[in-house]
């Protein structure tokens, strides 16, 4: 399974723009995605390529995945083809829906003897009811997460309340699997950044962690959300130290100073708090 890294923000760059590349990684988002797909006009595809063969040939200043195009349409193979070697620290497939279609891309970055990660975006249907065993299908496998506009437009629905059986069917898939929580799909509406604290809070408490993001403005909103504060870290590890005194006593279940009771099927949260801000705060 690919080394889990957990990233708060993923802010989209077109590889078409090279200007807007190196904005992004100037950005305080943690981890860039060089897009070759939706962002890249058909005529501009090889053009694109190009600029991310070229950007590639020297280690970058922060993690970034490239969004390739659809490995089953004209350009995706040759984009991954193009682009795999040492340099890559992972890809986005889109419109995943097929096992084979994972597998073709790991043969691929085997073949240039790369140790890329494989990140899935499913955007239909198909690819919600095949979640789990697209998660578990290949060891580079690390994250799955929704494009929900194409879902919505393979769903033929308008509204949210369409997505909240996908979002949770990914959520559960992810983590069967043994992956991270998987991140939110972009808000769409870069203006509106109330909407976006409230919806990002939402996802956080359904279980998501970190958020795609199409504009440097949603970037602070984002990822002040999906850091703990000091608060929560020291609550966690009171649970922490509660628990290891649990574990020395014998005992299954103990009750903190504030009457709340803990027992092991609670503490995983406070660990990943934990986990989290120490790699935040290196």
């Amino acid at each position: 399974m690919a080394e889990t890294q957990y990233f708060r923000s993923y802010l989209y760059a077109p590889a078409s723009k090279p200007e807007l590349v190196e904005k992004a990684f100037n950005s305080q988002a943690d981890c860039i995605v060089i897009d070759l797909e939706d962002a890249v006009h058909h005529d501009k595809k090889d053009e694109a390529r190009r600029f991310v063969v070229e950007f590639l040939s020297k280690p970058a200043p922060k993690p970034f995945l490239v969004r390739i195009n659809d490995l089953n349409g004209p350009w995706g193979v040759t984009d991954l083809e193009s682009i795999s070697g040492p340099n890559l620290f992972g890809i986005r497939i889109p419109k995943t829906s097929s096992v084979d279609t994972v597998r073709k891309a790991s043969k691929i970055i085997d073949s240039h003897k790369s140790n890329a990660q494989i990140h899935l975006l499913i955007e239909s249907a198909l690819g919600v009811i095949k979640a789990f065993e697209l998660s578990s299908c290949d060891p580079k496998v690390a994250a799955i997460t929704l494009g929900e506009a194409d879902l919505l437009s393979d769903l033929r629905a308008t509204n949210d309340e369409a997505l909240a059986f996908s979002r949770l069917s990914i959520l559960v898939a992810a983590r069967a699997a043994g992956l991270k929580q998987p991140s939110q799909s972009v808000y769409a509406n870069t203006k509106d950044l109330d909407g976006l604290k409230a919806s990002t809070l939402r996802g956080k408490a359904t279980g998501f962690f970190g958020r795609s993001v199409i504009h440097p403005n949603q970037i602070e909103i984002v990822n002040e959300i999906f850091t703990p504060t000091k608060d929560e870290v020291e609550q966690a590890t009171e649970l922490l130290n509660v628990y290891d005194q649990m574990q020395a006593s014998g005992n299954s279940v103990m009750a903190l100073p504030n009457g709340e009771m803990i027992d092991p099927a609670n503490i995983h949260y406070a660990k990943f708090q934990v986990n989290l801000y120490n790699s935040l705060n290196k």
